[in-house]
């Protein structure tokens, strides 16, 4: 059914709920499993190219432990999975990461953070769920 799902994580628990859920997926359909990061919080300041990639360094370090934990819990399942770090607006590299592989499905969490005072914006979840290429799941 499913050959490729792209699963956003953050180590949050409810991004550790999507990606048991990926797994779980991805187990019962051979599936390979592609784990995507976003740093979704560059410097917003005048950064030179070197701080920059100071940054996105440090970043990926901080990301390790995470990743670490994510293989760890895939290979529980014995479930292989690819990890890839991308910098910029969440829901635009996931759907990036997602049109790359070809993903056959994207799973993420639903945060359940709203902010009723400004309705112009939309959560990761919804915006992922508009631009995909593939159908979404949104584990609660």
């Amino acid at each position: 059914m499913f050959s490729r799902i792209v699963v956003a994580y953050d180590d949050s628990p409810q991004a550790r709920r999507a990606l048991e859920r990926a797994i779980g997926l991805a187990r019962n359909h051979g599936t390979q499993l592609i784990t995507v990061v976003v740093e979704a919080h560059p410097p917003h300041h005048a950064a030179t190219m070197g701080e920059v990639e100071e940054e996105m360094v440090v970043e990926e370090q901080a990301f390790r432990p995470w990743l670490a934990a994510a293989r760890a819990f895939a290979d529980e399942y014995s479930v292989q999975v690819t990890v890839e770090i991308r910098a910029g607006p969440a829901a635009q590299e996931l759907v990036r990461a997602a049109e790359k592989v070809h993903a056959d499905l994207i799973v993420l969490a639903r945060r359940g953070r709203r902010v009723p005072w400004v309705p112009h914006l939309r959560s990761t979840a919804q915006q992922v769920s508009r631009r995909a290429p593939c159908p979404v799941l949104i584990v609660p």
